[in-house]
């Protein structure tokens, strides 16, 4: 039985597990230890994803520092194993228009590994792990 395409794997809803950032082999959590999130593939190419850090929240922090989310069309790479999301909504102005493009893999049928070098940051590896949410 041939492996599911990742187009049809991805569809659905996905809860937020982990987010860690590598740079210079250290490992950072910038969203806690238990982070909070979903991300939402719909089977019409369009997905929505919200990132945050647990408060509280002191009155000087950015909201940056503890909330990402955006939205837009997204296309798989079978072959490279890669799915890009073509933000046109960012909470950040200066990323619309851009392009993410995710590493994909499925360690097992309920968890989805997205990770990106050089996002945020240049020389950094950014690995975040969803679980899949079941439908009510």
């Amino acid at each position: 039985m041939a492996e599911p395409k990742i187009r049809d794997r991805l569809i659905g809803g996905w809860r937020l597990t982990g987010y860690e950032e590598t740079a210079d082999g250290k490992p950072e959590h910038p969203l806690g230890d238990d982070p909070l999130g979903a991300i939402l593939y719909t089977p019409d190419g369009y997905m929505s994803a919200q990132l945050a850090r647990p408060g509280p929240y002191e009155d000087d922090d950015k909201p940056d520092a503890y909330y990402v989310a955006y939205s837009g069309p997204y296309d798989v790479d079978q072959a490279n194993q890669t799915v890009t999301h073509h933000v046109q909504v960012w909470v950040i102005p200066s990323w619309k228009g851009t392009t993410q493009i995710r590493q994909v893999r499925f360690p097992d049928p309920d968890t989805l590994v997205l990770s990106a070098e050089g996002s945020p940051r240049e020389g950094e590896t950014t690995t975040i792990t969803w679980s899949r949410r079941p439908p009510r």
